[in-house]
């Protein structure tokens, strides 16, 4: 077979990585980028949100960085407004985040939904693990908690399996990508 076939096959690796690194790059995004269903600011204490589609939805703390954020001072708590019932509230494992110039949020809380109306209400307790409430209150003397610029948002979100499925999907992209080229460009000395 010449040669120039083997370089073909593997420059057509270029595009196929272009593709792969493309999904994968959009699989993360969807965690960060979920659309927004409820902005809810601190002081509001309760708000309503409805659910289009069933499945991960997740709540996000939105504040000034560095800055002090009343999150051992509030638990949200999601009722199903047809029903009455309570909604599961998971804590988040990766704890994603996102900062810009002058403000940050960072996904602390996950719960399933069905399509539907529901509630959300910041009630008295802490919204993080024992271990976080205990080192925020111990921050409590540092800055004030600047309460009219936090707020409480929730977002479409995805199971995170997906979320993990990313990344590999990038580095088969990003490997396609520079494998094709090398591997296209040295075809003659390996073939």
């Amino acid at each position: 077979m010449p040669i120039i076939y083997y370089r073909i096959l593997f420059f057509t690796l270029i595009p196929v990585g272009i593709y792969i690194l493309i999904k994968g790059i959009k699989q993360l995004r969807k965690c960060f980028y979920g659309n927004l269903l409820l902005e809810l600011p601190y002081l509001n204490k309760s708000g309503r949100f409805e659910v289009l589609k069933a499945g991960t939805h997740s709540i996000w703390f939105k504040g000034q960085l560095y800055r002090r954020i009343p999150s051992d001072q509030f638990r949200p708590i999601v009722f199903s407004v047809e029903t009455g019932k309570e909604v599961d509230l998971h804590y988040s494992f990766f704890a994603p985040s996102i900062h810009g110039f002058g403000d940050g949020r960072v996904e602390v809380l996950m719960f399933k939904a069905e399509i539907g109306q529901y509630r959300i209400e910041l009630q008295e307790g802490s919204s993080i693990p024992k271990l976080l409430s205990g080192l925020a209150k111990l921050t409590r003397v540092i800055k004030p908690i600047d309460e009219d610029k936090f707020f409480i948002q929730v977002r479409e979100s995805q199971p995170r399996i997906l979320t993990l499925l990313g990344v590999p999907i990038i580095l088969i992209g990003v490997g396609g990508i520079i494998g094709g080229f090398v591997v296209g460009l040295l075809a003659d000395q390996l073939f």
